[in-house]
């Protein structure tokens, strides 16, 4: 690589597990039950968002008579019937950028929006849970992205200078909060739109894994 790396980042969903495209169905699913359309469209802006965020934004969208406690709860029970069923699928090629920067000694962590709790048992089911030294959830910062905090705590933990880190992800707050950070950010698309902020903040965007891979290599 032609940055001087000692430190890769990884967001979570949609980066290293394809929790969204289950998500992204459930939240339709849910929201039906109580009379409400919701598109896979609807979901693109809750993606990298904390909790708070996503309840703002549905309730914009869908109103004050939105029952967004009681969908997003039967979002997390039908979520967890079916991890518990079918397990959880890692992005394609995910494991392959794992194993490139391990025989390289490059330092790794994963840092998400999602609660850590949460994260520990999605990587369980992911069947990722050895993989990762450092795990850092949502609620574990008090700024969310696309403010740094996140980042700047996981480069802490894996003692590296963040102009040292790299961080891989798929969502616009992520890009912005990686940038924040003073880091190398590559976006890494997936559900989630590559939009105009993206382009602009991130070093560089790769269709998927194997085309990061391919860079890296290269």
């Amino acid at each position: 690589m032609e940055m001087n790396i000692r430190a890769c980042i990884f967001d979570f969903d949609g980066i290293l597990v394809n929790s969204e495209i289950v998500l992204v169905k459930l939240w339709g699913r849910a929201a039906g039950e109580y009379g409400f359309d919701f598109k896979d469209e609807d979901f693109f802006p809750c993606l990298g968002r904390t909790l708070e965020d996503i309840k703002n934004i549905q309730m914009a969208k869908f109103g004050p008579a939105y029952p967004f406690e009681n969908i997003y709860q039967k979002v997390q029970r039908y979520f967890r019937e079916s991890i518990q069923k079918n397990g959880l699928p890692l992005v394609d090629g995910v494991l392959d950028i794992q194993a490139y920067f391990k025989q390289r000694h490059v330092k790794m962590a994963v840092a998400s929006s999602t609660y850590r709790e949460e994260v520990l048992f999605r990587m369980q089911k992911a069947g990722i849970a050895d993989l990762f030294n450092v795990v850092l959830g949502g609620d574990e910062i008090k700024h969310p992205k696309p403010a740094p905090d996140i980042f700047l705590r996981a480069a802490q933990l894996l003692q590296a200078e963040p102009e040292a880190c790299l961080v891989l992800e798929d969502s616009e707050n992520g890009v912005l909060a990686a940038k924040a950070a003073g880091m190398h950010v590559f976006a890494v698309q997936n559900l989630s739109p590559i939009t105009d902020k993206m382009r602009e903040n991130a070093d560089a965007i790769f269709p998927s894994h194997h085309a990061l891979l391919e860079h890296l290599l290269g």
